[in-house]
């Protein structure tokens, strides 16, 4: 098998962090989607190939065994354990036994040795298997969480062949002696070339719930792989993640954002008319609100996931100064200054020396 760098193909060094890492792959998934290149072909593989690069380096474990065996490291693991499975009983041998695997391969393939190994376990392959599950990330607005919303997804994924259930062979003869089954004759799968997989791609049209908050994990059961032999298939999770807003930053189900006043709003109190992800509502300005005070709109954040529940929509106070002022407001300023000095107004800035 071609070895695949990874790092290469998201364009990181072997020394990346897990931020860098997802920033890379976010940059160049909006570059390379199907969506923005509809029609080319060059464009989707090269789509499939980061999404390939970035479920294993993003992956700790799968990272630390790509470092280690590369990008055959899957088909390794799976070999390893196959040949560790022919010395149990009912698998064509016992520990202490004669059964020479490197034969049995020689037989089939013409060459020996470790690197020759297929994946087959001698076992009947018509056992119900379920399809693999999948993992998909997906960026959302605000708007869409508030409302919900749709995507079409690429999905590019590995899954169990249909033709030998996953065993990379298909076994044409065999005794059964004792406890053991012999495999006297088999030939390897053409559908997958004995890998026991097949590289599947498809293209989904998937619904995201109301109120999906960053790093909410969403559950579409039997979206995943086609199981084979009649098992089920898997299901597709959706990793959300929210894109920056111009207004609100979420946290969790609750909304935080600026609110600009003007000095005299602040001042005297008044009603003002503020956004929301549900059109614009009133709310009431006490007098003498400071800059940064806090005010909540209850119920005005993003709705719960599964729940009837809903966040906060918080508003953190800003006062503006008037600028471009006429000579007749100035002179209202200073007759406002002149009795605020009569009253004994303390200074804001004392005992800040």
């Amino acid at each position: 098998m071609e070895f695949k760098d990874y790092y290469k193909i998201l364009g990181v060094d072997k020394n990346a962090t897990e931020q860098q890492v997802k920033a890379a792959y976010r940059k160049l998934a909006r570059k390379y989607h199907p969506d923005l290149n509809p029609g080319d072909k060059k464009v989707e593989e090269k789509f499939k190939e980061i999404n390939e690069a970035y479920e294993v380096l993003s992956h700790a474990e799968k990272r630390k065994k790509y470092d280690e065996l590369g990008s055959n490291w899957e088909q390794i693991l799976r070999d390893q354990e196959y040949a560790r499975q022919y010395t149990r009983p009912g698998f064509g041998g016992q520990a202490g036994e004669d059964f020479d695997l490197g034969d049995f391969f020689e037989t089939f393939f013409g060459r020996t040795g470790q690197d020759a190994w297929r994946p087959f376990t001698g076992r009947s392959s018509s056992n119900p298997k379920h399809g693999v599950d999948l993992e998909q990330e997906v960026s959302v607005s605000l708007e869409e969480s508030f409302h919900g919303a749709e995507r079409r997804l690429t999905l590019s994924f590995e899954e169990i062949c249909s033709d030998c259930g996953g065993s990379g062979m298909r076994v044409t003869s065999a005794q059964k002696q004792d406890q053991r089954r012999i495999v006297t004759q088999a030939t390897v799968c053409s559908t997958c070339q004995g890998s026991g997989t097949v590289k599947r791609h498809k293209t989904l049209q998937v619904k995201i719930p109301v109120g999906v908050v960053e790093g909410a994990r969403v559950r579409l059961a039997g979206m995943g792989g086609k199981g084979s032999n009649g098992g089920p298939s898997g299901d597709l999770y959706l990793r959300i993640r929210l894109h920056p807003h111009k207004t609100f930053m979420a946290k969790g189900n609750d909304l935080y954002g600026d609110l600009p006043v003007l000095d005299y709003e602040a001042a005297l109190g008044a009603e003002v008319h503020v956004p929301t992800l549900n059109g614009s509502v009133w709310m009431t300005l006490p007098p003498e609100t400071q800059t940064g005070t806090q005010l909540r709109l209850k119920g005005k954040g993003l709705p719960h996931f599964q729940s009837k529940e809903w966040g906060d929509l918080y508003f953190m106070v800003k006062i503006v100064i008037p600028t471009n002022l006429s000579d007749q407001e100035k002179e209202l300023l200073k007759q406002f200054r002149e009795s605020r000095q009569q009253r004994g107004e303390t200074d804001p800035r004392k005992g800040l020396v």
